[in-house]
């Protein structure tokens, strides 16, 4: 009698010991396989977040008793045609900034050169300048000569070049134009399976969840629990995009009217880059502020200026991470701050960029999944705070 609860006892944990290799080996195989089919899951993932942010306009266009296929048409072509009026009206401002960006890396580069020459190492190098000036003399001056008579012998050695030999430069920057063709093909076939898979979500989506709940099997309570869970999951979802995109448009306005008070140039564009870059926690304000601490340095050549424009950046962002999102979002939608911060490495090894600016919504997706998942609870407890 006392033999069989023993065994069964000692059984536990050599397959609890088998199962965590098992898990392990299969989230690395997962990552692996995310990284390199990323061409395809980029898009997927980042449509599933629009047709969410989307979804609520869209069930409230069915409320008032606008067809589904309608509604949703409707809500896309304003989410494209708002975006694309609103690039071509920040036109100007970010040509300027693009065209400002060559003259502020020359103008940093002269003050970090001065700086250097000023600085003990300046000095000490041109200690040993003055001591090593007589053999360097002699030395430098062979060298010119030298370098003179070489020069000489390449210009003969090529003279008899025709005028159109030049051509051999055309190989680099037909690969250059080949390049950035196909940069903005892949770019615009990207975009066009993005709208339209946020098209077939925004419409189809009642449809997948009739079939999640069929498959719930044919006990009536069974669908009712698992209806009232997807349910609560989009609800969770669609609230975390809903603040996320309210915080980024705070935090954008906020930016923009602070820089315009203070004067400087290309508010505009640095308070979108605010609310964009607000979304990628840590790293993103950090990129902002330090941005603005350049541009400070190099437009206005004051360092207390440039500390001011970073300060203000940075204090928006903290105020909003302090007080307003916690305001907006309930303490089951947040996450821990150590597994944002592991999830944004993550993501970020396995998408690049993409995966940075996308890491923070999937791990609310799989925090809200965890939730309401008897079996899954445990995780999404450790993801929360």
């Amino acid at each position: 009698m006392v033999l069989a609860p023993l065994s069964r006892m000692s059984e536990r944990p050599a397959a609890l010991s088998v199962a965590i290799p098992l898990w392990t080996l299969a989230v690395i195989a997962l990552a692996f396989f995310l990284r390199f089919a990323q061409a395809l899951f980029i898009p997927v993932a980042l449509a599933i977040l629009i047709s969410y942010a989307l979804e609520p306009a869209v069930a409230w266009l069915e409320r008032l008793r606008v067809p589904r296929v309608l509604g949703a048409t409707l809500l896309l072509l304003v989410f494209l045609g708002g975006t694309g009026w609103g690039v071509y009206a920040l036109r100007d401002e970010a040509a300027q900034a693009f065209e400002a960006l060559p003259e502020a890396a020359r103008r940093l580069r002269e003050m970090v050169s001065s700086t250097g020459r000023e600085g003990p190492l300046g000095q000490v190098r041109e200690a040993a300048a003055e001591l090593g000036m007589g053999g360097g003399t002699d030395a430098s001056a062979g060298q010119a000569a030298g370098g003179e008579r070489k020069a000489g012998t390449g210009k003969a050695a090529g003279g008899g070049q025709a005028p159109g030999g030049g051509s051999s430069g055309s190989g680099p920057v037909s690969g250059i134009v080949q390049r950035s063709a196909s940069a903005v093909i892949d770019f615009a076939s990207q975009v066009t399976v993005v709208i339209f898979l946020v098209m077939f979500l925004l419409i189809y989506s009642g449809h997948f969840k009739n079939r999640a709940v069929e498959v719930a099997g044919p006990d009536h309570g069974k669908r009712r629990i698992t209806a009232q869970i997807l349910h609560e999951i989009d609800g969770q979802i669609e609230r975390f995009i809903f603040v996320r995109v309210v915080t980024g448009a705070i935090v954008g306005v906020a930016t923009w009217g602070a820089l315009t008070l203070m004067g400087v140039g290309q508010a505009v564009v640095w308070g979108i880059l605010s609310g964009v870059f607000n979304s990628i926690p840590y790293f993103g304000p950090i990129i902002v502020s330090g941005g603005l601490a350049v541009v400070g340095v190099v437009q206005y050549n004051d360092a207390m200026m440039a500390l001011k424009m970073a300060g203000v950046a940075m204090a928006i962002t903290s105020l909003e991470g302090w007080i307003i999102t916690p305001l907006l979002l309930g303490k089951a939608e947040e996450m821990h701050p150590l597994v944002v911060f592991l999830g944004l490495v993550v993501w970020s090894w396995i998408w690049g960029v993409w995966g940075t600016v996308l890491a923070v919504p999937m791990i609310a997706v799989v925090k809200s999944v965890c939730d309401h998942v008897e079996d899954l609870k445990p995780v999404g407890k450790l993801l929360g705070k």
